[in-house]
């Protein structure tokens, strides 16, 4: 090789290490910060009556990833499986209603890894990981493009491409008290009934399957309506879901004995 040839090589050698060396990992954007939804018990049952159809009590938690409206007329809560493609497709949908009414709808994940999804449940650990650095939207969309993304190392590579901590996320990946969430929310969903994923609560109102978006903004449109009515009778804004919630718990208490 000549001199000349060799020179080359090592410049062009030298450039791709000085490139190497200044990459660098954007952070992904940050999970929204929203105000924590009252429960049920911060209300009465004076609305109740206003409240039609069977609800459920999907009661959501400060832990909960959510997104979406402040101050909600509907609030949807949605069990989903990261290795399910049907739920992949309807968490777009959701983006698409959150874009639709920004100041109306307000999305709130829960985890359900079904046992015939392998992946589902480390899955649903690593979203919960990223959830302890602010990122688990991010994390979300993630698993759902790359839905068979099979052991521990791929996934932390998925946190490092997202700008995450390693050492902090693996170590939340394996915290028993993570599994625990999974299994707690899993718990939670099959005493509401869920069996299946996608399934979800509009308002309290099941939904199972991974509806249109036609007939799934049909849905949300009516009740919106009702949330309004709700307002309109004296309820306040961002106490909507707990006037629902408090219905729910009504329409399922024990019948009292006279």
């Amino acid at each position: 090789m000549s001199v000349r040839a060799s020179l080359l090589r090592a410049a062009g050698v030298g450039l791709w290490l000085t490139l190497a060396s200044c990459k660098s990992v954007e952070p992904a954007a940050a999970d929204p910060q929203l105000e924590q939804l009252p429960g049920p018990d911060a209300v009465d049952g004076s609305l109740n009556r206003m409240v039609v159809g069977e609800r459920h009590a999907a009661l959501v938690t400060p832990a909960d990833p959510a997104k979406g409206a402040a101050q909600p007329l509907v609030t949807i809560v949605a069990y989903s499986d990261f290795e399910c493609p049907f739920c992949g497709g309807f968490a777009r949908t959701l983006d698409e209603l959150v874009a639709a009414y920004p100041d109306d709808v307000r999305i709130v994940f829960q985890h359900f890894p079904l046992p015939m999804h392998r992946g589902a449940e480390p899955a649903a650990r690593a979203a919960i990981a990223a959830q302890a650095q602010g990122r688990f939207w991010a994390m979300h969309d993630r698993l759902f493009r790359e839905r068979h993304v099979a052991g521990k190392e791929a996934l932390v590579a998925l946190a490092e491409e997202l700008g995450l901590d390693a050492t902090r996320f693996t170590a939340d990946l394996d915290d028993p008290a993570t599994a625990k969430r999974v299994a707690d929310e899993q718990a939670k969903g099959r005493g509401l009934g869920v069996r299946s994923t996608p399934n979800f609560f509009i308002n309290g109102r099941r939904v199972e399957g991974a509806l249109p978006p036609d007939k799934l903004q049909q849905l949300v449109d009516l009740e919106r309506q009702a949330a309004q009515q709700l307002v309109d009778a004296g309820a306040k804004r961002n106490e909507v879901y707990a006037r629902y919630m408090r219905a729910a718990v009504d329409q399922h208490a024990p019948a009292r004995r006279h």
